[in-house]
């Protein structure tokens, strides 16, 4: 489902940032982007989509087409069929490369065990999925402020050698 365009590309004065949504849950994934297509202002996310942490880490690893640009951040579920999230955050961050593309994860898991391990594998946040769909337009709407506004996310390119 990827959409290929350049990561930092401008279009129409809109900075376009590539998001890998990884997300198991066709309803909430279906949430997910209802509410980035409804952003109005000066970002233009494009979003694809991992349905679980394999198709993930393919799309990482093992694109074929090396003038497919990486994404700028990763937004991780944390409960996935095949390969969990934590697997697949294990992977990003052991590779010289990859482990440069923040990775939050998006899970509906609040216990200790889970958020200190994300943090122990070296995720750059941990978002505890909200039930509505306000609170899901606020917390994009802060992570649009916060990785647009705030912080300059890394250009991570292809080729790079798999570790």
């Amino acid at each position: 489902m990827a959409i290929k365009l350049t990561a930092g590309l401008q279009v129409a004065n809109k900075r376009v940032i590539k998001l890998l949504v990884v997300e198991d849950s066709p309803s909430y994934l279906y949430l997910i982007k209802r509410v980035f297509q409804e952003r109005q202002g000066d970002t233009l996310w494009e979003l694809v989509i991992a349905n679980d942490g394999e198709e993930a880490v393919r799309t990482l690893f093992e694109e074929e087409d090396e003038k497919v640009p990486l994404p700028d951040l990763i937004l991780l579920d944390w409960n996935l069929p095949k390969m969990s999230g934590s697997e697949v955050l294990r992977k990003v961050k052991q590779h010289s490369h990859l482990r440069r593309i923040p990775v939050l994860i998006f899970s509906t898991s609040e216990a200790a065990d889970d958020i200190h391990s994300a943090y122990d594998d070296h995720a750059n946040g941990y978002i505890v999925k909200p039930g509505a769909v306000d609170e899901l337009m606020a917390i994009i709407e802060t992570l649009e402020r916060f990785w647009t506004a705030v912080a300059n996310l890394p250009r991570v390119s292809r080729p790079f050698h798999r570790h």
